[in-house]
């Protein structure tokens, strides 16, 4: 077991010199002001973790947590190798929902030159698991600057749980290695010397309880954006459903194996492969799963892998057979996998993706889930109306900051209205609301909001 250990150790002693610290200028996200009237934004600085990952060819590109790059202005990396020189990064791409939590930086452009020439040895550069499911128990080494600390910092664990994914969420290792604010996006690693995945987060009112993001999610995500550009997985396309034996003579089934599809989104997998509502899913590439659409692995039902977490981890556009029962009989299909179509409400960064309309004395944006949760602090009563009214399938526009002495103030506009309607057209988007407000320029704008609110403005 000592022996076991030492390797460990002197793996992830090797393995540190590929860690870099990771210094962060931007614009604090979880300030409410930022999030509702995008035009305020609160500087601050912060730090974080990350590594130089082996892919292909490449040179001088750094993997970390979404969290880390996303609403940075600048973004400067130091390490081990070059006592206390900073080096400019620029960021390749990050996924805006962090879910995964996953973020591609880069050297900028002659800095990868002077990171040599300065470098007291050549870059470690560190490759990611081949693996999806790491044994519980296995020993991990998790590896970042913590707390600001300027040298890199190692602690001790185990895998001891996973977390599986879901529709809108991704899977999680769950580890008992001490993971504290700066160690975001730095390596978890085993005795192979491979990065098992990403430190991401803790529960904090929990002793020893951490996540690691996968090194399979990490592996899809640099692939996507590096060939299609899309910081995205693949998705199934549609909902599905938990199968049961009261469906046996519905679906013509012997016993309830597979799950259910209870909808298809045009454009998506699904319909791409010409899988129908009340087909069941019975295997994808060869990987079946059960009535709860629930892999069963070499742990057996206590280890909840499951029919998202399957899909997420196949790159797009690559090939995928579905095994599916329609009316008592099993068929193949294939197609392409494919990410699943936009959703009307989603996730943005403050700086650069935030787009926003300040008109009539307030500020409307397109509803998001930043905006949602910020509400929640606000006012709750209307974050719930809020919740109620949301249709998920188209965008809304939304009222989040009121100007004092304004039109929308002189008519009792308020916070976290949503428009519905503009001179009687349905609008849903900024671009329509311009659209609007360019035809009826230096005439009069009608709008009604979904709780039948109206505002009579003047276009100026």
């Amino acid at each position: 077991m000592s022996k076991t250990r030492r390797s460990l150790s002197d793996t992830a002693r090797q393995m540190m010199s590929g860690v870099v610290q990771i210094h962060v200028e931007g614009n604090i996200e979880e300030d409410i002001q930022s999030v509702m009237n995008p035009a305020i934004r609160i500087p601050g600085l912060w730090t974080g973790s990350g590594f130089f990952v082996k892919y292909d060819k490449l040179e001088g590109y750094v993997v970390t947590n979404a969290h880390v790059a996303r609403n940075a202005e600048k973004i400067e990396i130091s390490s081990m190798l070059t006592s206390e020189e900073r080096f400019n990064a620029e960021v390749v791409g990050l996924v805006k929902k962090l879910e995964p939590d996953v973020a591609l930086l880069k050297l900028a452009d002659g800095e990868l030159q002077r990171f040599k020439k300065l470098a007291i040895r050549d870059i470690e550069y560190l490759e990611l698991w081949e693996g999806t499911s790491p044994p519980r128990g296995e020993e991990i080494k998790a590896i970042g600057y913590p707390m600001g600390m300027v040298e890199p910092n190692i602690t001790g664990g185990e895998i001891t749980n996973f977390v599986s994914g879901s529709e809108y969420t991704t899977e999680r290792f769950v580890t008992n290695a001490a993971i504290n604010p700066g160690n975001s996006g730095g390596p978890s690693v085993n005795r192979d010397g491979r990065v098992v995945g990403l430190n991401t987060a803790v529960v904090v009112d929990a002793e020893n309880i951490g996540f690691i993001t996968p090194a399979g999610f990490v592996k899809i995500i640099i692939a996507n954006l590096l060939q299609r550009n899309e910081p995205h997985f693949a998705g199934i396309g549609g909902k599905i459903q938990k199968n049961a034996a009261n469906f046996n003579a519905l679906l013509k089934q012997s016993e309830p194996k597979g799950v259910i599809v209870s909808s298809v989104e045009p454009g998506g997998f699904l319909a791409a492969a010409g899988i129908r509502k009340r087909d069941v899913i019975l295997s994808v590439n060869g990987v079946a799963f059960d009535r709860h659409g629930i892999v069963i692995g070499k742990e057996g039902y206590f280890r909840h892998k499951n029919i998202y977490d399957v899909m997420k981890l196949i790159p797009i556009g690559e090939e995928v057979e579905i095994v599916f029962l329609r009316d008592g009989k099993r068929d193949t299909a294939k197609a392409r996998a494919t990410r699943n179509p936009e959703k009307g409400v989603v996730s943005r960064p403050i700086i650069d993706e935030r787009k926003y309309l300040e008109v009539f004395g307030m500020i409307v944006q397109e509803l998001s889930f930043d905006i949602i949760e910020a509400m929640h602090q606000i006012d709750a009563n209307t974050q719930l109306e809020m919740l109620k009214s949301i249709d998920q399938e188209k965008p809304s526009l939304v009222v989040t900051h009121i100007h004092q002495g304004g039109q929308a103030d002189e008519m009792e506009w308020s916070v976290g209205e949503l428009i519905a309607t503009a001179n009687d057209r349905e609008i849903h988007t900024l671009d329509e609301l311009k659209g609007m407000l360019a035809k009826y320029k230096y005439g009069t704008l009608l709008l009604e909001c979904r709780t039948g609110r109206i505002g009579y403005f003047h276009v100026e």
